[in-house]
């Protein structure tokens, strides 16, 4: 499984939705193949083969790297 950094998963997510939109407001071969190519895009992304499988793990890999990050310590550095 590849390992992308959160806000290129979130990028994706988005890109997803906006794809999911599209083509249900006005489904065209390019709006079918923009979703398709999507969905593939996330499923490569988690190491899954199902896009709704794929839509489950970004969020729980969404939801861990939040965790992750609101429980580091702090290093104590000002910025």
């Amino acid at each position: 499984m590849l390992h992308p950094t959160p806000g290129d998963m979130r990028a994706t997510l988005s890109r997803y939705a906006d794809a999911v939109i599209e083509d249900e407001r006005h489904s065209t071969p390019g709006t079918v193949r923009r979703r398709e190519d999507t969905a593939y895009t996330l499923c490569v992304m988690t190491g899954v083969t199902d896009v709704k499988q794929a839509l489950n793990t970004a969020d729980a890999l969404l939801r861990t790297t939040a965790r992750e990050t609101a429980t580091a310590p702090s290093t104590g550095r000002a910025r």
